[in-house]
């Protein structure tokens, strides 16, 4: 049996394919190792394992990101024909579209979605953290994800685009549902298709209402300027402000939700790392890039190659699937020194957690200075923080990479609301 066949063979492999594989990183390393562009037969596309390809692949024009179709055929008759309006929608996301659609995309958003936007909602940002643990900790065991790293991104995603923050369950299942068609690989798209397609109406329906009041009353908010835009000569269409709405709306806080639980855990699971940032402070924007290395809260990048190509070997057909394997480049050997140890100050962090190229993060910013601040008051206000469980639950998917729940027990200093660490 060649060494490929025991790679399929293994029980990480059927299980990583099944989005149930608690720890990928193993898998990832002998993948890199022995099959860094592996045909994976069960999720029918190409896994491209190693860090120099992945960073290729991201700025490779033959890989396009105008990749819906992958979706929709992955979806047998008539199910894909019920879900045209859904594929539809997706292929206005920023995400799912090439020039010149998408620097004119892009461009128009880029003119009020600003790092400086982000960096004036710092002060707001601390304050929805202040108050969140307020009510968290004196319960001394907090579900973190549930009453921390869910409801701060999407209270300020909410108050950037002007939208109000009062059913955060039915937000929570809309970005989820979204988020499971739209990232997945393989034969799961079908599964996750029919909640998509409700959750798409439901979220649209939302976002038309919302356009309509603006555009007779408007205001200082995103949305109010998206609306201004697609008035414009050359501006957008009503599906492409649909499609922008819903895409700022979940990538603005789904994936920051991620990367703050993942970054707590890391930490947790390492309490010479926890006890370090906590004597440098200083450290905390490094340790922040190095969770998004770590364990980063998008694992793939899909494409759809526009003709043949050929990489280490191997031909990679015209219309196939390519995914582009985020977070078993972010744990590369030949990139990262030590590369399955969390390092908090770790300078040289060429991560690929926001992408790269044309279709890095617009969100970035935003996402830093969140995950920051949440860290930095936990820290300060949590003198001793454990892990409630042994066995924290992993969302079954093989491209979020996200915790269902993060139970902690907590100590509080005594009185700290509103005081700084290492500002």
């Amino acid at each position: 049996m060649t060494s490929l066949g025991r790679i399929e063979a293994t029980e990480d492999y059927r299980r990583y394919c099944e989005g149930r594989l608690a720890d990928p990183y193993p898998l990832f390393h002998r993948l890199r190792s022995e099959d860094p562009v592996h045909w994976c037969e069960p999720l029918n596309g190409w896994l491209i394992t190693r860090h120099d390809d992945v960073m290729a692949g991201l700025r490779d024009p033959r890989l396009s990101s105008d990749r819906i179709s992958l979706n929709m055929n992955a979806m047998p008759e008539p199910l894909r024909t019920q879900m045209c309006p859904l594929g539809d929608h997706v292929s206005n996301w920023l995400g799912f579209t090439d020039p010149p659609k998408h620097p004119r995309m892009r461009g128009l958003i880029m003119k009020v979605f600003t790092p400086r936007l982000a960096e004036s909602m710092g002060p707001r940002v601390k304050e929805i953290v202040t108050g969140l643990l307020d009510r968290a900790l004196p319960k001394g065991e907090v579900d973190f994800m549930a009453e921390v790293a869910f409801p701060l991104p999407a209270s300020v995603i909410c108050e950037i685009l002007g939208i109000p923050m009062d059913c955060q369950d039915r937000f929570r299942r809309w970005a989820e549902d979204m988020l499971l068609f739209a990232g997945a690989v393989g034969p799961s798209i079908a599964k996750a298709a029919a909640p998509a397609h409700q959750s798409y109406v439901e979220l649209t329906g939302y976002f038309r209402e919302l356009t309509r009041e603006r555009r007779r009353a408007p205001r200082a908010d995103l949305l109010s300027a998206l609306v201004a835009v697609e008035d414009e000569k050359g501006g957008l269409s009503e599906a492409e402000l649909m499609g922008l709405c819903v895409f700022l709306f979940i990538a603005g806080h789904e994936t920051t939700v991620s990367l703050m639980g993942n970054g707590l855990l890391a930490l947790l699971n390492q309490p010479g790392e926890l006890a370090r940032l906590r004597r440098e402070p200083a450290l905390l924007p490094l340790a922040v890039e190095e969770f998004l290395r770590f364990e980063s809260p998008i694992q793939i990048a899909t494409r759809l190659p526009v003709e043949d190509l050929v990489l280490r070997g191997k031909t990679i057909r015209r219309g196939q699937t390519v995914a582009l394997m985020l977070g078993a480049a972010n744990r590369d050997p030949a990139r990262f020194t030590d590369p399955d140890r969390l390092d908090v100050g770790r300078s040289e962090n060429k991560h690929t957690a926001f992408g790269w190229g044309s279709h890095f993060c617009l969100g970035a910013p935003l996402a830093r200075i969140e995950t920051q601040t949440a860290l930095r008051l936990l820290l300060q206000r949590a003198p001793d923080i454990q892990l409630a469980s042994a066995t924290p639950q992993w969302r079954e998917d093989n491209n979020l990479r996200s915790l269902r729940s993060l139970h902690v027990k907590v100590r509080r200093n005594g009185d700290t609301s509103g005081t700084e660490l290492g500002e």
